[in-house]
């Protein structure tokens, strides 16, 4: 388990002073995906160059299987990082070595035991899917391929803990859906815990368990995945959804409402019961059904007519409908 407890992270030059972590408190458990989101400039990358000890918090503790990593000296700190591996936006794979040497480097470093470094290898690109691109150097590559080898080389010394840091950003859709599903599987075959840093809600969302959003370093919202896209709580995490969702702007302010339920705890005809108890009249100006893992959820956006509005939206919320002006 990672823990951080009331870290804070503040850089001071002569110039000015600028706090990227405000009282950060965090869990995260083995074994589950964790999303951390939010726009650039809310503090996920410096969160997550804290925990892989690559900087040091101005004052709180984060604490990894136990150990409060910066009580560590510097050996036993470079010996806990063996358990934690990163990837990154751009890769970073060396340009000189061809894909089976990228690895075999990472593995070098991490002391791996030299009779099993070949057959690892081999391992880890055939979970990849690129066995056959061992030969290959970076430049001779796709973006999608490069991240694969990333990959690979991430997992190679069988970490506990994997942080992507924008992983899927320099990819086009179709790519980054593949390293989503790359991800999901070595998660099911390792139970590695993973940490994916992003500004991609429509990529979180097939991924991730559990998602933190943050804003001007703070941490404003924490839910599962489901419970964050059906009732989110704060401003900024309304506008991030309302991107996946590709939002009818042309509806703001008009007198329309937004209904927002998990099909699997909502049944179709609520609504119709809804207009026929409390004769009100619905039009439907858009609806989106997205997919959170292998869940459901809908969005409804209804203009309502009627002389018992209150009460039909009464009964829905009953329902666990999350209705709300749309405004």
């Amino acid at each position: 388990m990672i823990e951080l407890y009331k870290i804070n992270k503040l850089y001071e030059s002569k110039k000015e002073s600028f706090q990227a972590l405000k009282n950060i408190n965090l869990k995260i458990k083995d074994q589950e995906i964790l999303g951390v989101v939010g726009y650039s400039g809310a503090g996920k990358s410096t969160l997550v160059r804290l925990i892989n000890g690559l900087i040091k918090p101005s004052c709180g503790q984060i604490i990894i299987d136990g150990t409060s990593i910066h009580a560590l000296k510097q050996e036993d700190l470079n010996r806990m990082r063996y358990d934690i591996s990163m990837i990154f936006q751009h890769f970073n794979l060396v340009s000189n070595l061809n894909v089976y040497d990228n690895i075999k480097l990472a593995l070098s470093i991490k002391k791996y035991p030299k009779e099993d470094i070949d057959h690892r290898i081999h391992e880890v690109l055939d979970l990849v899917g690129l066995v056959d691109k061992k030969h290959r150097y970076p430049k001779e590559l796709s973006g999608g391929e490069k991240q694969r080898v990333g990959i690979a080389r991430a997992i190679s010394n069988r970490p506990k803990y994997l942080l992507c840091d924008e992983a899927t950003s320099a990819l086009d859709q179709k790519t980054a859906y593949d390293i989503v599903q790359l991800l999901k599987t070595i998660h099911k075959q390792t139970k590695i815990t993973i940490v994916f840093i992003s500004h991609q809600m429509e990529i979180v969302k097939d991924l991730c368990e559990r998602v933190v959003v943050m804003d001007e370093g703070r941490i404003i919202e924490d839910q599962p995945t489901k419970n964050l896209f059906v009732s989110p709580k704060n401003s900024i995490t309304k506008k991030l959804i309302k991107q996946v969702i590709d939002e009818p702007v042309h509806l703001k302010n008009k007198n329309y409402y937004e209904l927002i339920y998990a099909h699997d705890n909502v049944d179709d005809s609520l609504l119709s019961y809804a207009i026929k108890t409390y004769q009100i009249d619905v039009n439907i100006v858009y609806a989106k059904t997205l997919t959170i893992n292998t869940e459901m959820i809908g969005y409804l956006y209804l203009e309502i007519t009627g002389e018992h509005i209150d009460q039909a939206i009464n009964y829905l919320r009953e329902k666990d409908i999350e209705v709300r002006k749309y405004a």
